[in-house]
Parts: structure tokens; C-alpha cells; sequence
């Protein structure tokens, strides 16, 4: 643990460097700080500091910076994040009941609104169960002997294919297959209906196979559907301003890559969890902060993440990924219940 007076000298360094993106130098500390000590002690605090690995100097006859270190010590124990202003979280809520109540639309509205607020870029993933469960299926009738299988599963995605009948249907008759099929296997996982081994007619039996077909890769996948915005924002940051690695990073912030710049956090952690620079697992990330946290209802889970430079606002930061969270798991237990 550092001193107290360590502490604040740590605490108005990280603020500063955010808010100028410019090394501090020491005499900057004794102007604007009002520390009630002289400027030689403020030099040997610094100096312990920087051989403590919490600041570092960027060039000759620079002031200092935070490092990652002095950034994860600010975030564990030094930053407090804060509700975000009554204002805000009614225009937030507002944006979310204009929406269609589709989850795909909230990940992408969840997503633009962190950008816009934070000038960050952000990435949402859709929720997604990692066993999908059948919500419903109906029959459509297209002409006679063809008819369009819907499928939706529980995070509300909507799998589609036509069959071809072996006769001429009506719709009330394709009504009556689809509410048979729905009173058996709503609710349940491919492997659960396959595991029934009930016995169809012949229309039954394609309307299941083709489900099960539909089903199955939605169930080998990892995450929902990631809505990325915010990176021109992120990239006008003087961090990336030049430099060989933003080759790197455009190239894991893009489909079908994007997943993997997301460290994933563990079920049961934090609210919200920070991942800064170096602790990043990928080199074109090192560069940059994280903000994450998963959410998930009814079966099913989605990450809200925020991505920018280390020296990144984190209280507003981590305030507004946590009410973002919240807004995605209420709208789940609505949309659900």
C-alpha cells in the first residue's frame, strides 16, 4: 500500500494525464494539487513513485505519466465511480423504450450510446444462450406444396427455411402442426428433443428435422452477434496518432475477430471488470483499456464492453458500463417474464 500523501500525488497524476494527455511535471503538482508540502518533497514522492513502477517518463525532460501499474492501483483503490446524473439515465431509458424489443436492436443501441456518451469506442454482444432453447416455431403457407419453417429461439433470433409439402395444406392445418409441435418441444435444447423420440406424421417429422438443423450451429457458438461503434472516436486519441500497431488493432476491432479483443469475464466476478494494457492478452491491445461486464437473464448472457486508450476516464467509464448493464438485464426480465 502506498502512503496517503503517495496516494494523492498517484490519484492527481492519473486525473491530470486524462484530462490533458500530457506528462506532469512537478511543478504542475505543487501549482494545481495545493499538497501543503514544498516542491522537494513533491520531487522525492514522485521519485519513489516512478522506482515503485507507478508513474514512468516518457522522454528526457519530461514530467511523468501513470503506468499500467499506477493505473490498476488508481482503479483498485483510489478511483470512485459515481451514479450517473438522474438526467442522464432518463434520457438512456428513453433511447431504450424508442427501440424495437428485439435484443439484437438493444446490444446495437447499448453500443451507440456508450460511444457517444464516452467517445470510447464500445462493443456489445447480443445475448446469447449457449445451449439455445426453442421458444416457438410456425408454419407460414407460401403456395400448395411449400410452406416457410420459423424458427425462434430463446434469446429471440429468428431461423428461417422452406419445406417442401408432400400435399397441398391449408394454414389452419399448418396452425394445428406448429401448436402440437410447440405443446412438445418449446422450451427444450436440441438435445432435448431429439431425446423424446416422439412419433410424427410425415410434415411433423421435416418441420423437426429441419428445426434440429437450424438449431445446431446457434448452439456451437461462442457469443451472440458483436455491434462495434465509437472506434473513429477512439483512434482521434493522441495514443494513436501513428504507430505501426494501429495496423493491429483495426484488424482484431473487425468481424470476425472482434470477440477475441474481448476478455471475457468470469460468471460470478465483478460487475465490472477492468482489463489495462499490459494485462491484455493481445499484443495489439497493449495499448489500450478495457471495460467489461457480462449480463446476462433468462438464460442468457452478453458482455457491454468499453475500449480505449489506458489513459481512460474510468470512474465515467465503469459508471457507464454498469448502468448500461443494468438497463440490458431489466429489459431481458421484461422481455422474458
Amino acid at each position: 500500500m502506498l502512503t496517503d500523501r503517495r496516494e494523492q500525488l498517484l490519484r492527481f497524476i492519473v486525473e491530470e494525464h486524462v484530462r490533458t494527455a500530457q506528462p506532469v511535471a512537478s511543478g504542475a503538482v505543487v501549482s494545481r494539487h495545493g499538497l501543503p508540502v514544498s516542491p522537494a518533497t513533491i520531487r522525492n514522492e514522485m521519485a519513489r513513485l516512478e522506482e515503485e513502477g507507478y508513474i514512468v517518463q516518457p522522454h528526457t525532460s519530461a514530467g511523468r505519466i501513470p503506468s499500467d501499474r499506477g493505473y490498476r492501483y488508481f482503479v483498485e483503490a483510489l478511483m470512485r465511480p459515481r451514479e450517473l446524473p438522474l438526467a442522464v439515465q432518463q434520457t438512456i431509458r428513453h433511447q431504450f423504450h424508442q427501440a424495437a424489443a428485439e435484443t439484437t436492436e438493444w446490444a446495437h443501441l447499448a453500443a451507440a450510446v456508450l460511444a457517444a456518451r464516452l467517445s470510447y469506442a464500445a462493443v456489445v454482444t447480443a445475448p446469447h444462450a449457449a445451449r439455445p432453447r426453442l421458444r416457438w416455431l410456425h408454419l407460414v403457407s407460401v403456395h400448395d406444396t411449400m410452406a416457410l419453417l420459423l424458427v425462434v429461439l430463446q434469446e429471440a433470433r429468428v431461423l428461417q427455411h422452406a419445406l417442401t409439402l408432400d400435399r397441398p395444406f391449408r394454414q389452419e392445418e399448418l396452425n394445428d402442426v406448429a401448436v402440437r409441435l410447440n405443446s412438445l418441444y418449446a422450451g427444450h435444447t436440441a438435445d432435448e428433443i431429439r431425446d423424446k423420440q416422439v412419433e410424427h406424421l410425415s410434415l411433423e417429422a421435416d418441420a423437426v428435422r429441419v428445426a434440429l438443423a437450424l438449431m445446431d450451429p446457434a448452439e456451437g457458438e461462442s457469443f451472440g452477434e458483436a455491434y462495434l461503434e465509437g472506434l473513429p472516436d477512439m483512434l482521434r486519441e493522441p495514443e494513436f496518432a501513428q504507430g505501426e500497431h494501429i495496423l493491429a488493432l483495426l484488424d482484431l476491432l473487425v468481424q470476425p475477430n472482434l470477440p477475441k479483443a474481448i476478455p471475457v469475464p468470469r460468471p460470478g466476478g465483478r460487475k465490472v471488470t477492468v482489463v489495462i494494457g499490459s494485462e491484455h492478452p493481445h499484443d495489439a491491445m497493449r495499448q489500450c483499456s478495457v471495460v467489461i461486464s457480462r449480463y446476462g437473464g433468462s438464460g442468457l448472457r452478453g458482455t457491454i464492453s468499453v475500449v480505449g486508450p489506458t489513459r481512460m476516464h474510468y470512474p465515467k467509464a465503469v459508471s457507464m458500463v454498469r448502468y448500461m448493464n443494468s438497463i440490458m438485464e431489466e429489459l431481458l426480465d421484461a422481455y422474458f417474464s
